[in-house]
């Protein structure tokens, strides 16, 4: 084989695998930083405008805000583990608005991210009983 064709084998290597480099595939990395973990209830969910959560399956997070706010957050997929996990972590903004969170991080290190996070509308007339209304 020539230098030439040696050089010219070289290069096209170098081009190849500096393709490879550029081209690989980065993980979701969370938007903010993670809180620690906290339960449901805890003093310290206070410090990022939580007064509790609850996951009535893994695909959904419902968070109690200390104004009582309530926001439900969608998860892209199954958030194994979530319905049952005793603290979570959350992923904040750097200013921990709560309507930014981007999701949770679970005890065993498990990151799940929010499809959706929003304030879920509450009228004086759903928070009435039937037992209450006055009948004609």
């Amino acid at each position: 084989m020539s230098n030439t064709a040696r050089c010219r084998l070289g290069w096209l290597a170098a081009l190849t695998l500096g393709g490879c480099v550029a081209a690989a595939p980065q993980p979701d990395a969370p938007a903010g930083k993670v809180t620690a973990q906290m339960r449901a209830g805890s003093a310290e969910l206070r410090a990022y405008q939580v007064m509790d959560w609850i996951a009535p399956d893994d695909r959904t997070l419902i968070v109690n805000g200390l104004d009582r706010s309530l926001y439900e957050g969608r998860f892209r997929g199954a958030c194994a583990g979530l319905r049952v996990a005793n603290s979570i972590a959350f992923i904040i903004p750097p200013a921990a608005q709560l309507s930014g969170y981007s999701g949770v991080v679970l005890p065993d290190g498990k990151k799940c991210l929010f499809t959706s996070f929003t304030r879920l509308a509450t009228s004086p007339a759903a928070a009435r009983s039937p037992s209450r209304e006055s009948r004609p």
